[in-house]
């Protein structure tokens, strides 16, 4: 009798790694990876629409203030008009790059607060059937 309830045991003790407890962990954080990644790739594709948008204004900018004058005076307008044109691109573009990051940084932390919560459940269970067929093994053996 006492080699059936070792032998039972030794069953249990095997079963308590059952592969599939950890397969669904891990899609559930092959799940957030795939999520988190989207939203780098989303928030990069907008950085670069910013830069690329203030990139050609400011070009734009330039290609205005190369014009020939008529006039000596009116190269100076010109030169002030596109420092004034640079300094607005340039504070437009800090208020759009803060925008996206703060967007960005919104999207993670919801991300990481859902799917952490998910991943700590999924832990917790199976840490708990471990521990059940653990406490079931030992008393088997015993």
């Amino acid at each position: 009798m006492a080699k059936q309830n070792q032998k039972s045991a030794s069953n249990e003790i095997q079963s308590m790694f059952d592969p599939k407890n950890y397969q669904d962990f891990f899609k559930t954080w092959a799940k957030m990876n795939e999520r988190f990644t989207s939203i780098m790739v989303d928030a990069g594709h907008r950085s670069i629409k910013i830069t690329s948008e203030t990139a050609n204004e400011a070009l734009s900018n330039f290609r205005d203030a190369a014009q020939v004058q008529d006039e000596p005076a009116h190269y100076a307008q010109a030169y002030s008009t596109l420092m004034q044109q640079q300094i607005e691109l340039a504070g437009r573009a800090m208020q759009s790059f803060g925008e996206e990051s703060q967007k960005t940084g919104s999207a993670v932390a919801e991300l990481t607060s859902e799917e952490g919560n998910a991943i700590a459940e999924k832990a917790t269970e199976n840490a708990e059937r471990l521990a059940e067929k653990a406490s079931s093994a030992a008393k088997k053996a015993a």
